[in-house]
């Protein structure tokens, strides 16, 4: 279990090792342009598959802290909506957009459904996400918006679910920065 610091929301610095989190975040710019609080392996993996049950704001306050840091004071955060029902949703990208603390939108929606990814090669995986998304009609007056904005998922994988989201928010007038997210596939 993650112990917070202290004096802040981070975890401490034995956690921080266990999980391997990385102090400024972990950043890079392939498949998109992203922001991870580590790589997505060992007790890093296990603590997000944990997360996704029990759902501890104070754990991911913990593990984005890092993350926190590197998003403007207005940044807007639109997660990533899941494809499957509401029950059986993967509940962290908006509960990530709550540990950081930042103004959240759901602008994105699912237009179709599409398959599960796990084992799909990341050529399948584009093709499975094309034109999954549009833009929730109770939300289209925030696309004209000049706000910094960030999508937000637990995990990049193959970047496939994340091109398309940025694609979608692009064409419909936001600016969008990139990807925050907990883990990044090595």
């Amino acid at each position: 279990m993650i112990q917070p610091h202290q004096h802040a929301d981070q975890a401490c610095s034995e956690c921080t090792q266990r999980l391997g989190l990385i102090e400024s975040g972990l950043r890079g710019v392939t498949p998109v342009r992203f922001n991870a609080a580590g790589w997505y392996r060992g007790e890093l993996r296990r603590e997000i598959l944990r997360l996704r049950l029990n759902q501890d704001v104070s754990v991911l306050k913990a593990i984005t802290f890092a993350l926190q840091r590197t998003l403007p004071a207005k940044a807007l955060l639109v997660p990533i909506p899941s494809w499957k029902t509401q029950k059986r949703a993967n509940p962290l990208p908006a509960l990530i957009c709550r540990s950081l603390g930042r103004t959240t939108k759901t602008l994105l929606k699912r237009c179709r459904p599409t398959v599960g990814q796990h084992h799909l090669s990341r050529r399948q995986r584009l093709v499975n996400m094309k034109s999954a998304f549009a833009i929730h009609p109770d939300q289209q007056s925030w696309c004209v918006s000049a706000t910094p904005t960030w999508i937000v998922d637990d995990i990049l994988t193959s970047g496939a679910t994340a091109q398309e989201a940025l694609h979608t928010l692009k064409r419909a007038g936001l600016e969008v920065r990139g990807l925050i997210c907990l883990g990044r596939t090595p």
